[in-house]
């Protein structure tokens, strides 16, 4: 099942993501990341060493590419942000590790904390989440 939501996500066009709201790109991230760990767990146990470590790798970029869209200059409340920025920083360490030591555990960890993030982000009020550049 987790092949079919990675499979999905490679037929998102270019233009079509381009086209999106910030918040949609970023609901789209946490949604891959979800997927391609799933689909990783599933790669650790069946021994698909060049599947499982492309799948990290990917994980780790889209992580990155959270860590790019984070505004660490607001003024209200720039704690958000920051906490943001050292958690996506752990879960790329733990699947660097996860990497090395095949952990599943490692995998089932982040997996879980992205799911808890990505539960906060859907619970964003319709009205706040394409605020006016």
């Amino acid at each position: 099942m987790a092949h079919v939501s990675v499979k999905k996500y490679g037929q998102v066009r270019a233009s079509s993501i381009a086209e999106m709201a910030p918040y949609e790109q970023i609901n789209l991230i946490f949604s891959n990341i979800i997927g391609r760990l799933a689909a990783t767990k599933g790669f650790i146990e069946r021994k698909e060493i060049q599947k499982k470590g492309e799948n990290i790798s990917a994980c780790v970029l889209l992580f990155g590419a959270l860590q790019d869209a984070l505004n660490l200059e607001v003024e209200q409340d720039p704690s958000i942000s920051n906490n943001l920025l050292a958690l996506y920083d752990y879960c790329q360490r733990r699947l660097t590790q996860a990497n090395i030591n095949n952990d599943i555990e490692a995998i089932i960890e982040v997996s879980s904390i992205v799911k808890e993030i990505k539960e906060g982000w859907d619970n964003i009020p319709l009205d706040q989440r394409n605020p006016a550049v």
